[in-house]
């Protein structure tokens, strides 16, 4: 039994460093391919998208709060899930976007620390930043699909919990900040400061 779970804990351990690794590079990546200014904003249809190694990414999610800067896949799948987080559903145009993402300490891991009131920031690969500020935190059961796409939240983040029988989920609402046209990114800035482009 002691090393059956000192094997898990390697396991989790590797699996763990592996995905901050991979999503440190992509995230590297994904920046690179920002504009050097904020282009025309989009006013609906899909989210631009850029491939880098053969993945689909819509942009980058930041929550100052909690050191996080991480690119955002297109798609969910365990798969993608494995490297970076990813669009479940929904668009920052349409303000219903849910993004979702591994427990991984560099993914999503510490979301259940968020406090109300932290700040979230959605860049698209425009380079047009949305702002948003955490109204919600909630506990959802694992197969509660309904209830984690109800509401009329502009931003949803989850995550699953140890275990996985339930998911954190963040409620978010958009402050009405924007980038403006023309400016330079704001998440140019971020990964400047942000240890996940070191």
């Amino acid at each position: 039994m002691i090393i059956a779970a000192a094997l898990l804990l390697k396991n989790n351990i590797d699996e763990n460093t592996a995905a901050g690794e991979a999503s440190e590079e992509l995230l590297t990546e994904v920046i690179e391919q920002m504009p050097e200014v904020v282009l025309e904003p989009e006013v609906s249809g899909p989210m631009p998208a850029v491939s880098v190694e053969g993945r689909s990414f819509v942009g980058t999610v930041e929550i100052p709060s909690l050191g996080l800067l991480l690119p955002v896949q297109d798609q969910w799948s365990n798969d993608n899930a494995k490297v970076s987080p990813c669009r479940y559903k929904g668009s920052a145009y349409d303000n219903d976007l849910i993004v979702c993402g591994h427990n991984y300490a560099e993914h999503f891991g510490t979301l259940n620390e968020l406090e109300m009131g932290a700040e979230v920031v959605f860049t698209d690969m425009s380079g047009r930043s949305f702002y948003y500020v955490v109204t919600n935190i909630e506990s959802l059961g694992a197969y509660d699909i309904e209830e984690m796409e109800a509401g009329e939240w502009d931003l949803t983040l989850f995550t699953c919990t140890v275990g996985g029988a339930n998911r954190v989920t963040v409620r978010c609402e958009a402050t009405g900040k924007m980038s403006e046209t023309g400016a330079v990114p704001d998440v140019l800035e971020a990964a400047k400061n942000s240890h996940h482009t070191r």
